[in-house]
């Protein structure tokens, strides 16, 4: 199964114009973080961060004078370690608010509201397999045409949509499974000819 992700959302009382709307931070080891989130049964004391800012293309995303982000941290899935999410969270969401202070200075004294979503809350409130983000690793042997297709193989008018379905994970990816999914019980059903 894929990654699962550490989400913490917040919103500013003031702006930070010098951000792109999209950022990633590298951590220093990124091999030894992914052997962590992989394969080390452990939550890495350090992040990859991808910050997304869509008050710097869309200033109505915040109040005025505000800013409104998401941060994702790339963390094992459940299966992958037994992490207390109910107990690592909140001081884990400080971790990153730390490490964002060069980028977001004074951050944490400008933070107004924030709320953080946990591969826990994946797999209790999206059914997510593990808490994982994506559905089934993107190894080759499971990505685009070799993930389960739309259409079951064995069992008729059973039709498959989603982030572990063709063609793959990913708001794209399961508005174009759903697409695909939706065309092929038209053409199923005669609704429309292939």
């Amino acid at each position: 199964w894929s990654m699962s992700l550490f989400v913490l959302y917040f919103g500013t009382n003031r702006r930070y114009p010098n951000l792109a709307h999209h950022t990633i931070l590298f951590a220093s080891r990124f091999r030894g973080l992914l052997q962590d989130i992989f394969h080390g049964h452990r939550l890495p004391h350090d992040f990859s961060l991808y910050l997304h800012a869509p008050t710097i293309t869309d200033p109505g995303m915040a109040p005025a004078g505000g800013e409104s982000f998401y941060v994702l941290s790339p963390v094992p899935h459940l299966g992958n370690a037994a992490i207390d999410w109910e107990a690592v969270a909140t001081p884990y969401a400080d971790a990153i608010l730390t490490s964002l202070e060069p980028y977001l200075p004074g951050v944490r004294e400008a933070i107004v509201t924030r709320r953080h979503f946990t591969p826990a809350d994946f797999a209790g409130r999206f059914s997510a397999y593990h808490g994982s983000a994506f559905s089934v690793a993107p190894t080759l042997t499971q990505s685009a045409y070799f993930r389960p297709h739309n259409r079951d193989p064995d069992i008729p008018g059973l039709y498959l949509v989603g982030a572990g379905t063709h063609p793959g994970a990913g708001v794209p990816g399961v508005v174009n499974s759903a697409k695909a999914t939706c065309d092929t019980i038209a053409v199923d059903f005669y609704v429309v000819s292939s």
